[in-house]
Order: structure tokens, then C-alpha cells, then sequence
């Protein structure tokens, strides 16, 4: 009896590993660059994930950006089950609506939960230069032409949100544009950071952070509320937000600007359960990412769903919202 007791572990413990097995999900997730926030944050993601479920691993890569992320679930249907993207409120509307900078539209997505809020602001060296209708005629340097957070909104700002026209947009690259800026290239440069929005905690984006350490007087220039207001009405997203005067160096006023949410999103037809679950740990263990990059830090439960309509979250991460009491 001892001995087929014996002989009949193998199976068992076989049967036991093959159904676990089967239980387990591996999804990709694909972020940003490598080095970015994005990226470090993705692969925060991930450890998170794997080391809190039993059913659910994630396999964190970089990608070019959150173009080519729309541009994969598009190509590749399958990957629309399988596959969390880096993306945002402003991203989503330019693929779903096939602009700038998508060629042809592109699929759409549902929000997983934000890692963060980006908000993007221009800065001048010129002390005639007061606000952002003195830039009229004047030169501009904002990030690449993709690029949307720092380059589409903020050229939609200026131009139909503020009804300003420059002599002259350069697409340099967000670095670049404040280096034109530095060498009297152009007038005004794009700049920006990153916030909670329901602390109003606030961190400088590296580039501007270089900027700032220059010592050269800079002037930061705000978004008027009502020009938020005409290119949101225009079908571009974003939401107005006010910036604590102590958190844009140079300011003694709070300061109006937009932000755009930066997203972990999936396709609709990512499955109900998986995104529950994953939304969960997030929302369990969000004081974990913060002890991987610093933007981690802006990271809070009532800010993972800010700014996206309830239509756009996906069902099983709006389940676990609901859940936690963070939306109703």
C-alpha cells in the first residue's frame, strides 16, 4: 500500500502542475523608450504583477512610443487579447480619429490605469515676452512632429486655443528645442513635468530641470483656462489643471496649464478578468512604484483613472475602481 501511495505522487503532483499551469496568463506589455520614465515604470509594472498573482504574468519591452503602440494593436488583432500599451487620453483621440501624428486611423483603447500626468508649458529667455500671445510672429521650437504631449497640444494651444500665429514652428526634439532656445535659435521653447493631481505634487521633467539649472532668467508662460477649454472643444483631450505657484520655479501665482494623462490601456476586446486583476495590484500595491523611478512618487489611487471619461476605462479595470471606492 506504502509503495502505490508512492507510485501515484508523480501523477498527482503532475496533475496539480498542469492545471496551475493552465490557470497562468502571460500578457505583454509595451511601454516607451528605453531609459525613459515610461520604460522604468513598465517594468515596474511587471514586478509588480508577477510577484503578487498567481495567475497573471506580464513580459515588459520597450517601444518606440505610444504611436507605434496603437499602430501594433491595428497591424495585429491577435495582440488586441494580449497586449497592454503606453498611451494616453490625447494619443487615443489622434488614433481614433486618424491625425496627426497617425497616418490612417488607428485601433483604439481602453484605460488600465494612468502612471502619470504630464502637463507642457513653454519657456523664454526674452523678458519682453510676458505671456503667450507676445509670441505672435515669433519663433517656437517644440519636441518632434509625433510627438503629442509636447508638440500637437501645445501647437493646438497656440494656435486655436490662444489665436496665435508664429513666424515659425521648429519640430526639434525636447531636448533640442531648449538648446535652440539656450543658442537664441528661437524665442520660446517647449518645457514641461510631470504631477499628482490630487496632491498637486509636481516633478520637472529631466529636460527642464537642465534648463532650470542654467541659471539664465526664465520665464515660464501659462495656458489660459479658456484655451484649454477651445481645443478640448475642438476634439483634441486634455484636461486644465492649476500648477502650485512653488512647484514652476520663477512663479510667485499659481499657474494654469493642461496635463495629458500617461497610460497603461488595452484594447476592448483585452479579457474582462485580466484586467480586473491587473488594475487591482495596481491600485493595491501603487505606493510600490515609487521605489523604482521617481516619478513612481506621483503616483496615488484616486489619480490611476483621472481624466479619462468612464466610457474609455476598460470593464474589468472599471470593476476594480468601483471596488476600491475610487470611482462610484
Amino acid at each position: 500500500m506504502k509503495l502505490g501511495f508512492r507510485l501515484l505522487l508523480p501523477a498527482a503532483a503532475a496533475a496539480i502542475f498542469s492545471t496551475t499551469s493552465m490557470a497562468q496568463q502571460t500578457f505583454s506589455v509595451i511601454s516607451a523608450p528605453f531609459g525613459t520614465g515610461s520604460y522604468v515604470l513598465g517594468a515596474a509594472l511587471e514586478q509588480v504583477v508577477n510577484g503578487n498573482s498567481s495567475t497573471i504574468r506580464l513580459s515588459h519591452s520597450e517601444s518606440p512610443g505610444f504611436v507605434f503602440n496603437h499602430n501594433q494593436l491595428t497591424r495585429d488583432e491577435a495582440l488586441r487579447k494580449t497586449m497592454i500599451v503606453g498611451s494616453g487620453i490625447g494619443v487615443n483621440a489622434a488614433a481614433v480619429a486618424g491625425e496627426t501624428p497617425f497616418e490612417s486611423k488607428a485601433e483604439a483603447v481602453k484605460l488600465i490605469a494612468n502612471y502619470n500626468l504630464g502637463t507642457y508649458f513653454l519657456a523664454t529667455l526674452d523678458p519682453n515676452i510676458k505671456s503667450v500671445q507676445d509670441l505672435e510672429g515669433k519663433s517656437v521650437g517644440l519636441g518632434r512632429r509625433p510627438q503629442i504631449n509636447w508638440t500637437v497640444q501645445a501647437e493646438a494651444l497656440l494656435k486655436i486655443g490662444s489665436g496665435v500665429n508664429p513666424g515659425r514652428i521648429q519640430y526639434l526634439g525636447i531636448k533640442e528645442a531648449i538648446d535652440a532656445l539656450l543658442d537664441g535659435q528661437v524665442d520660446a521653447a517647449i518645457a514641461g513635468g510631470y504631477l499628482d493631481p490630487i496632491s498637486n505634487s509636481m516633478q520637472l521633467a529631466p529636460q527642464t530641470q537642465e534648463f532650470v539649472a542654467t541659471g539664465r532668467n526664465i520665464t515660464f508662460l501659462p495656458w489660459a483656462p479658456e484655451a484649454v477649454e477651445k481645443v478640448v472643444a475642438a476634439g483634441m483631450p486634455m484636461v486644465a489643471v492649476t500648477l502650485p505657484a512653488a512647484s514652476v520655479p520663477g512663479r510667485t501665482e499659481d499657474f494654469p496649464s493642461f496635463a495629458d494623462t500617461v497610460s497603461w490601456t488595452v484594447h476592448a476586446d483585452f479579457p474582462e478578468e485580466a484586467a480586473y486583476e491587473i488594475t487591482r495590484l495596481i491600485i493595491e500595491h501603487v505606493e510600490k512604484f515609487g521605489d523604482y523611478h521617481a516619478l513612481g512618487k506621483l503616483m496615488s489611487r484616486e489619480s490611476l483613472p483621472y481624466g479619462w471619461p468612464v466610457e474609455e476605462i476598460h470593464p474589468g479595470a472599471l470593476r476594480a475602481y468601483r471596488e476600491a471606492g475610487i470611482l462610484n
